[in-house]
């Protein structure tokens, strides 16, 4: 079975999932990851870094020490190690329904999700 892997320079999808969030628990951003650095610890931890598209101008790159929880074929989810109260991560592949979907405001048209994601990078 192939597995989930996050690859430097690609955009993904994210659900940031915790007590902190308003709405369902959850906030919806998507990710340009810049580098994934495994701990190499044994025990699942790495280093995420990446640019955090629905954080404010400014503060949208990010680096979370996270640890696997699962990873399957299509998504990762992960645990931060630094966020008190818990939050998680899921990560999976972008598509354009998923962008119309949770940024219909700022961007209408899903057929032009590469634009959008180059205009917020």
């Amino acid at each position: 079975m192939t597995r989930f892997t996050l690859e430097p320079r690609r955009w993904y999808a994210c659900e940031l999932i915790g007590d902190e969030f308003t709405e369902d628990k959850c906030s919806y951003s998507p990710i340009k990851v810049h580098q994934v650095k495994p701990a190499k610890t044994g025990n699942r931890t790495f280093a995420l870094e990446f640019y955090h598209a629905n954080y404010p101008e400014g503060v949208r790159d990010k680096v979370y020490q996270l640890q696997t929880i699962e990873r399957g074929r299509s998504l990762l989810l992960a645990k931060s190690l630094e966020h008190n109260p818990p939050r998680f991560l899921q990560i999976y592949e972008i598509t354009a329904e998923w962008v119309s979907r949770h940024f219909r405001d700022t961007h209408p048209d899903p057929q032009d999700i590469q634009g959008w994601l180059n205009k917020n990078a």
